[in-house]
């Protein structure tokens, strides 16, 4: 009888065990998880073939934000397709575009979570102004990806970032 018993429990525990694993993978992963799975699997992916990584990228339902090609591109040049957060660095320009050649590079953005906040001001006199002012930020996951005669060379993944750091242009400071 302990035998059976022993049976039973082993296989309760297995049916709680694979329930709850169900309910993880059903569950979304942060956005911090997820890029990190981008990372792993664009990193498998060097080498490869434009086309392939941009089927990839676009499975995992980003959207094209930006993309440009240059045959031994300048700094400046580079400087001028860059955005606010998803720019070059000196570093990465000297390793990446240095030793010269064709490059495309490609920018996909996708929407990971939006914040909405309500705010509202009282002025010296007690009235209230942009009363009930809603705000709302969307926050994205970006992949930056550089591809060298048609090969993917290198990739950046930012798990965060709302729309300020993806626009294009200067920033103005009030």
């Amino acid at each position: 009888m302990t035998k059976n018993r022993i049976a039973a429990i082993a296989a309760a525990m297995t049916l709680l065990a694979a329930t709850a694993g169900a309910q993880d993978a059903a569950k979304p992963l942060k956005p911090k998880e997820q890029a990190k799975v981008y990372e792993a699997t664009l990193q498998g992916m060097l080498g490869q073939s434009l086309n392939r990584v941009v089927e990839t990228i676009e499975g995992w339902k980003f959207q094209a934000l930006a993309a440009w090609e240059a045959a031994d591109p300048t700094a400046k040049e580079v400087a001028s397709h860059d955005r606010n957060k998803i720019k070059f660095s000196k570093k990465e320009y000297a390793a990446i575009f240095g030793p010269g050649g064709a490059f495309k590079v490609v920018v996909y953005t996708k929407l990971v979570k939006t914040e909405t906040t309500t705010m509202g001001s009282v002025d010296s006199m007690g009235m209230s102004g942009g009363k009930d002012t809603t705000l709302t930020v969307e926050k994205y996951a970006v992949i930056r990806a550089v591809f060298k005669d048609n090969a993917l060379l290198t990739f950046k993944v930012w798990p965060t970032m709302d729309q300020g750091g993806m626009a294009g242009g200067m920033m103005y400071r009030r």
